[in-house]
């Protein structure tokens, strides 16, 4: 009897041009589960780890994370880009140096002290 493994594969989508991650356990045909991303597929496959304790097969885990690299990769160059291609904003004139204004103000005068006794 064969140990029972986790596997991911990139499948074409019915419903649209995408392709998704299939991630189904070996020699079981219900637990099959379609994921739009290769970062979900992985999370996906992690937990089904955890609560069944099959492995996870070494190929598929590799083919994930050069998917997710390659995403990184794509994201960090396209945020990039639009970071340069974003126009400065307005400069603001500079200050010009004009005098303060002083104001003096009369002294009040001060009522007298009166003394209680």
């Amino acid at each position: 009897m064969e140990a029972k493994v986790i596997i991911v594969t990139e499948v074409k989508s019915n419903k649209s041009e995408n392709n998704v991650w299939m991630v189904a356990i070996t020699g079981e045909e219900q637990g099959q589960a379609y994921c739009k991303s290769p970062y979900k597929a992985m999370r996906f496959a992690f937990m089904l780890k955890k609560q069944t304790g099959f492995s996870i097969e070494d190929a598929s885990l590799k083919a994930l994370s050069e998917k997710i690299a390659k995403q990184k990769a794509a994201a960090a160059e396209a945020e990039e880009s639009a970071e340069q291609e974003a126009q400065p904003k307005k400069q603001r004139k500079p200050r010009t140096n004009k005098e303060p204004v002083v104001v003096q103000m009369s002294p009040e005068p001060q009522p007298e002290l009166i003394a209680f006794q």
